[in-house]
């Protein structure tokens, strides 16, 4: 309510303004009863000459002493002025004030509606008794302002006030608190706290006051675009992180998130730092707190772990989460990590992971010079199962080769030969043994049902996989069936490849890359003397592959079963053992010279006469032939001449029904994952169903002894063909395949939505 000294000035003319301090809270109900007084409001910000220019007071008083002559109605109120003085400082305001007080007016009347002067007024008070005794001032009992401004350009038009002109207009229509204005005047005299926003980051901190970030963690221009991005997400930061997709799920398809320059990468290390306390994955906790740019998130990534000694009670832990982590990351990336791991060979095996092929290489370059340790189980498990026992099943030789094997496998690995076994190379080639054996040819004649086979030959595949063939068919739940046999001398393509122009199936296929990988330029391995054999990584995998593809063929019912079969092995003992025959022949070396055509009067003790040529049993070479630098075939070393023949097949073979419910309507939740929905007519153990995608196993959930609920917890997007491996316990059952779509809104949804 109005002030009685007011009112009485308004209903009589003293000739000079009258002074009213008011504070933020009866601001506008004041000037609402000034208003309906019929009070003309003028408005300080308009005499402003510019926007960014402070109003002239001469035309403040020059226009206050002509109101009595060119107004008919000559009662009015100033606002703004106590802001502006406000701004312009403590001895600013009590000169101007004491002008005004000396202004004379005529018959008009102004209220001066002071707010952010106070203490000002009241100087004025104590100054000039007579302002008192002609009652033109008055204070209310609350003149007290809580405004603040803040200088910046970072907030858009619609939030700031450009210019001291809308500044004061601003502050005219009563604001208070905080304002945020764009101006290059100098405020540093105000009384209302003036603070200043120089850099984007201050204004994020001022838009998303939740903020827990640094300066440093980004630049200027970063920072900047991250700033207008966070207007257009109203403040909020989940809402921004969500729109470049990482808001959560932090762990998925990492690399394609940290691994480039774009703002979006920037943004997910923002986003990481932003949320530390949501991360799940302990080892990428640990990673980004000890990251303290996005440019060295990458790197950190792959080589955090080599700063964590074995000794650390956490290391097991964060091996095993750093090993899902950088699933992704492709083989050009791991260089700076192995690198960096090489430091210290001691504490490097335990670091290395089977998830790259220049890892599993360095594993094995490893184990070459330092020996095996029983760690390589979870290290490189394919590598443990390759070196595993094989306990053969073919007669008298079955000690005899599982003794010998083993040995060979764990001397390819080690890079070198043992005295005694070199020895025992040498008894072989003048016992022969493998004679005892069948031949490779009556191997697969003897095969049944050869319309419903599918004969896969693996050029080169010698019995030394067989351990790694052996668990892998165990691990997709295969039925494996082994005939061990020898094959035709010499050990060469030409010789062994009539099985499969004979195969009277109508379904087989030819897999060369083993053949290529052990001596063909297409194999991309040049051995120096001495160089472990890291090729053997890309052997397993070829292997593995091979399993893979029986796998599927037999859960698509393409074939009955899957016969893997090959047209020689290969030694790696034979190229490093580097000898060479020291006697004169009629005709050149082949294969390496593991053999030569036959000619007249050879008198050799370890070479075998066979097809016209001569065939070496030891490690020896013929003369005038090129060394082999990786491995070699064409001789009659046991590793040479027997071979494998492979029988796979469902471990099921009843006639079971799999069907995948709804396949039509399968879709994804941000949040859940995806849910499948599975028919199985009859299971051997209903509390042991699985499906497997990509090498990942996710366990179903049984509502009855046919029908199973399956929830793919981390496919939370959409996917177009997807094959699910559909397991019984152990065994291979089946295959499922669908789409996962994008989750749609449906009108019963959308109903359901309103209550």
């Amino acid at each position: 309510m109005l002030c009685e000294a007011v009112k009485s000035y308004l209903a009589n003319a003293k000739g000079m303004p009258f002074f009213y301090a008011v504070g933020d809270e009866n601001y506008n109900q004041i000037l609402s009863e000034l208003k309906q007084n019929s009070v003309i409001v003028d408005r300080i910000s308009d005499f402003c000459p510019k926007d960014d220019k402070f109003p002239d007071i001469d035309d403040v008083i020059d226009y206050f002493r002509t109101l009595d002559t060119d107004y008919r109605q000559n009662k009015h109120v100033l606002i703004g002025l106590g802001e502006y003085l406000a701004l312009r400082g403590s001895a600013f305001a009590e000169k101007i004030l004491r002008r005004l007080d000396k202004t004379t007016l005529g018959t008009a009347r102004v209220v001066l509606l002071l707010r952010c002067v106070t203490q000002q007024v009241n100087a004025l008070q104590m100054d000039d008794n007579r302002i008192v005794e002609q009652n033109r001032l008055y204070i209310e009992e609350n003149a007290v302002s809580s405004v603040t401004v803040t200088c910046t350009s970072y907030f858009s038009q619609k939030d700031v006030a450009i210019g001291v002109k809308k500044l004061l207009h601003d502050l005219e229509d009563g604001l208070f608190c905080n304002i945020h204005a764009i101006s290059a005047l100098d405020f540093s005299q105000s009384l209302v706290p003036v603070s200043y926003i120089k850099t984007p980051f201050v204004a994020i901190q001022h838009v998303a006051p939740g903020v827990e970030l640094t300066d440093s963690m980004g630049t200027t221009a970063q920072w900047e675009q991250f700033y207008q991005e966070l207007l257009k997400c109203n403040g909020s930061l989940d809402k921004l992180f969500s729109r470049y997709d990482c808001a959560d799920d932090f762990e998925e398809d990492i690399y394609e998130k940290c691994a480039g320059l774009e703002f979006k990468n920037w943004v997910f290390y923002i986003s990481l730092k932003q949320n530390y306390d949501r991360i799940q994955n302990d080892y990428l906790a640990y990673v980004v707190a000890n990251t303290d740019c996005y440019e060295d998130l990458r790197i950190n990534l792959l080589t955090g772990i080599v700063h964590i000694p074995r000794s650390d009670r956490r290391f097991h832990n964060l091996y095993t989460e750093r090993k899902k982590l950088v699933k992704g990351f492709p083989e050009s990336e791991i260089a700076a990590f192995i690198r960096e791991n090489q430091i210290d060979p001691m504490e490097s095996i335990y670091r290395y992971t089977d998830n790259t092929k220049m890892e599993r290489e360095a594993i094995i370059s490893w184990v070459a010079q330092h020996g095996y340790i029983a760690e390589i189980e979870i290290i490189y498990p394919a590598l443990a199962q390759y070196l595993g026992e094989y306990v053969f099943d073919c007669g008298g030789l079955s000690d005899e080769l599982t003794k010998y094997f083993k040995q060979y496998r764990l001397m390819k690995v080690t890079n070198q030969i043992t005295p005694e076994f070199l020895a025992q190379v040498e008894q072989n080639a003048q016992r022969l043994p493998y004679t005892h054996l069948e031949t490779r040819d009556s191997a697969i004649l003897r095969i049944p049902d050869k319309k419903d086979a599918f004969l896969y030959w693996i050029d080169a595949l010698g019995v030394e996989y067989l351990s790694y063939i052996a668990i892998l068919a165990k691990k997709k739940g295969l039925s494996i069936h082994v005939d061990i046999a020898y094959v035709e001398l010499p050990t060469i393509t030409s010789i062994n490849k009539g099985f499969f122009e004979k195969w009277a199936g109508s379904k087989k296929e030819k897999e060369p890359r083993l053949d290529e990988i052990k001596h063909k330029e297409e194999g991309g391995y040049f051995y120096k003397p001495g160089q472990a054999p890291v090729h053997l990584a890309s052997e397993l995998e070829v292997i593995r592959k091979a399993v893979d593809r029986a796998a599927t063929e037999l859960a698509m019912h393409t074939c009955k079963t899957f016969v893997i079969a090959s047209d020689h092995g290969a030694s790696r003992l034979a190229v490093i053992h580097h000898q060479e025959e020291k006697y004169d022949t009629d005709t050149k070396g082949e294969h390496s010279g593991r053999c030569c055509k036959e000619f007249a009067d050879a008198d050799l003790p370890q070479a075998i006469c066979e097809n016209g040529y001569l065939v070496l049993a030891d490690y020896g070479r013929f003369k005038n032939s090129r060394a082999a630098n990786v491995e070699v075939h064409g001789g009659a070393s046991l590793e040479e001449v027997i071979v494998p023949i492979i029988t796979l097949s469902l471990k099921k073979q009843c006639d079971l029904i799999i069907k995948l419910i709804n396949a039509d309507a399968v879709y994804c939740d941000r949040r859940l994952g995806t849910t499948i929905q599975l028919y199985i007519s009859d299971a051997d153990n209903t509390q042991s169903i699985s499906v497997v995608i990509d090498e990942k196993r996710y366990a179903a959930k049984g509502s009855d002894k046919t029908h199973y609920e399956v929830n793919l917890y981390d496919m939370r997007r959409a996917k177009k063909n997807i094959s699910a491996a559909v397991y019984d316990g152990d065994d291979l059952i089946g295959t499922v395949h669908f789409d996962i779509k994008g989750k749609m809104a449906t009108v019963s949804n959308d109903f359901d939505d309103l209550f």
